[in-house]
């Protein structure tokens, strides 16, 4: 079962992102971004979802965090003030896989994080084949 990080300062969209995804995922959820990288620190996760402003850390920083700590894992930034030149940057960069708008639409959302899945599993994959074939 894949897991998944989610973060947002907004109690409500936590509650909703859970209850969307925690029938076919093993989901964790965090309002403090801080907390959060400590948890990133310590436990594996195939995906993160992030808020991109929130108090103590924005989401660009909650990224680059795991990007350091997961980089095969797959990065989904969600926002309701999104600045769309930070957003074409972070997905540019390879920072975010994807950005998705609030409000979101369930069945758009949940076709994202498993494109996205599929996508941070075939990185894995090919790491390990690379790793096979360098042996």
């Amino acid at each position: 079962m894949h897991s998944i990080l989610i973060i947002d300062d907004e109690e409500a969209v936590l509650r909703a992102l859970g209850r969307l995804f925690n029938r076919e995922y093993q989901v964790e959820q965090h309002s403090d971004p801080l907390t959060a990288v400590e948890s990133m620190k310590v436990n594996d996760f195939d995906l993160v979802i992030s808020d991109i402003r929130m108090p103590n850390m924005d989401g660009f920083a909650v990224l680059k965090h795991f990007k350091k700590h997961q980089p095969n894992a797959g990065r989904i930034l969600v926002s309701g003030y999104a600045d769309i030149e930070d957003c074409q940057n972070a997905v540019h960069d390879g920072l975010a896989h994807m950005i998705v708008s609030k409000p979101w639409d369930n069945f758009e959302l949940k076709s994202v994080v498993k494109l996205v899945l599929e996508n941070s599993e075939l990185k894995k994959k090919n790491k390990v084949l690379l790793t096979q074939l360098k042996a």
